[in-house]
């Protein structure tokens, strides 16, 4: 299924680069990756470095489904207003790839929802200021973004994912944000009490090394292993609020031993 997506993706959309150019969507490398894990379990936990594309490719998978299948509901939470808009604009320019005149064959075309009568399928758009967004719906796929940064993360988890039909996907895809409900559902996902599968994706499988080195210089390592993570750990406690001084944290960690066998 998954190499159907990527299929479909690269024939038929195109996307605006880092460099503000309209571009065919080629799958990067990190893309790729993901599509190719098995996803069979239907529920990830991405962990990520940042701008790594993997909004740009859920949005994508989403409007496959929303375009191909039939009694499609999509959800995407996003952490703020902006963001929200950024991403549901995002969808139309995939759609007017398809067909430039597509938007006026929706029923629904406003700043957070679309609705394709003729399949009866809904794209909708909301934020984590309303926890009870995609509570009370029948849910196809849902799409958790920057999720760390949520104020009411396990309260919205909670309500969305009891709407999500027993076919559906959930994927929650975040940068680190401290020691927070996005850290414990994280430590749990890992634990496998979550339902979701984590999945961490470090800067250097990404950027080249000369990049690395660059934004080193201009961040500094703290602000750098925030944004460029080699590990989880590495992430989270570098990133947000912490009780703990973050640079003992990482002292400790970067002299830790094995353990014996």
């Amino acid at each position: 299924m998954n190499s159907g997506y990527k299929k479909w993706i690269e024939d038929n959309l195109s996307i605006v680069n880092k460099e503000g150019t309209l571009v065919p969507f080629k799958l990067n490398s990190i893309q790729d990756r993901y599509l190719t894990q098995d996803t069979s379990n239907r529920k990830d936990f991405i962990l990520k470095a940042r701008q790594q594309g993997f909004s740009s490719l859920i949005l994508a998978i989403f409007t496959a489904d929303f375009l191909l299948k039939e009694n499609v509901y999509n959800i995407v939470v996003a952490d703020n207003t902006d963001n929200a808009q950024g991403l549901l604009k995002r969808v139309k320019d995939y759609l007017k790839c398809i067909d430039p005149d597509i938007e006026k064959t929706l029923k629904y075309n406003s700043k957070y929802e679309l609705y394709l009568e003729k399949y009866n399928n809904t794209y909708k758009i909301g934020t984590a200021e309303n926890i009870n967004f995609g509570r009370s719906k029948t849910v196809t796929n849902l799409h958790f973004s920057e999720s760390c940064f949520y104020p009411h993360l396990s309260d919205m988890l909670a309500g969305a994912l009891q709407a999500l039909v027993p076919t559906g996907r959930a994927i929650i895809e975040t940068t680190a944000n401290g020691f927070n409900e996005g850290k414990e559902l994280w430590d749990k996902s890992v634990l496998r009490e979550s339902g979701f599968k984590p999945l961490f994706y470090k800067a250097s499988d990404f950027y080249s090394k000369e990049f690395l080195e660059e934004k080193r210089k201009e961040l500094g390592d703290r602000l750098f292993m925030q944004e460029y993570p080699e590990t989880a750990i590495e992430a989270f406690i570098t990133s947000g609020q912490c009780f703990f001084d973050t640079e003992s944290l990482e002292n400790y960690l970067a002299n830790a031993k094995e353990p014996m066998k």
